[in-house]
């Protein structure tokens, strides 16, 4: 999108506003001021119509909020894994100090995971030893082969594919958002375009119009965000 959604609603507010002043002159053939008003309240709602307009803004954020939801979820299950995961590979080591067999095996895990995916490894590997080598052993009471299969399972399948379902739905309506607000960005160009041949410069229309609607986006100047910090624990790379 070649403009901001802010910059493309605040134009498409001041197009209809300068076509309803000229209305009585002249009307646009392809759209009336209120099939613009319309088109621009599918993007923005209306809660004082009836019945009430949701807008395409409100529908995504719904669904980010959705995305959000279920990344926190998986993210907050991921480090219950990832402690679980320390906390047994290492009795393990300890508990089988003595044994060089076991001992060989344990040596080769780890458990410093800095992505979702290391974590999900590293759980595996750690639960395939488990289960070889000591399966009615548990690190503690709570943190049983049973209960780490589980969570892993959960970790692996259910909460990433609630994710990435999520995801999924959000850049949909992402992609629905951005091809609604172009197609605003068009029909309020074309307006322009029309209305500024329709009246003069130097008439009191045709100034109205020129002084009015926005037709140049300036991008607002940003600052240099800071450099993330280095990445601990799960991390946040998928």
């Amino acid at each position: 999108m070649s403009q901001t959604i802010d910059f493309i609603k605040d134009r498409a507010v001041k197009t209809i506003s300068a076509a309803k002043q000229v209305a009585a002159t002249w009307t646009s053939p392809e759209e009336t001021p209120d099939q613009m008003q319309a088109q621009l309240e599918s993007i923005t709602g209306n809660s004082s119509s009836t019945p009430p307009v949701v807008g395409q803004e409100e529908v995504t954020s719904a669904a980010r909020r959705t995305m959000d939801l279920a990344d926190g979820q998986w993210e907050a299950q991921l480090a219950e894994l990832h402690r679980r995961t320390v906390q047994g590979l290492n009795m393990a080591k300890n508990k089988f100090r003595n044994d060089s067999a076991s001992l060989a095996v344990l040596s080769g895990l780890t458990a410093g995971s800095n992505s979702r995916k290391e974590t999900l490894a590293e759980a595996l590997a750690w639960e395939s030893a488990w289960s070889n080598l000591a399966p009615a052993w548990s690190p503690t009471t709570t943190n049983t082969l049973a209960a780490f299969k589980t969570l892993r399972k959960q970790c692996a399948e259910d909460l990433q594919t609630a994710f990435s379902d999520a995801r999924t739905d959000w850049r949909a309506e992402v992609e629905k958002l951005n091809s609604m607000a172009d197609a605003l960005e068009q029909a309020d160009e074309a307006w322009y375009a029309d209305a500024t041949r329709v009246f003069a410069a130097g008439t009191p229309e045709g100034d109205m119009i020129r002084s009015t609607v926005p037709t140049t986006y300036t991008p607002t100047a940003t600052k240099t965000p800071p450099a993330p910090a280095p990445a601990t624990g799960t991390g946040k790379t998928p």
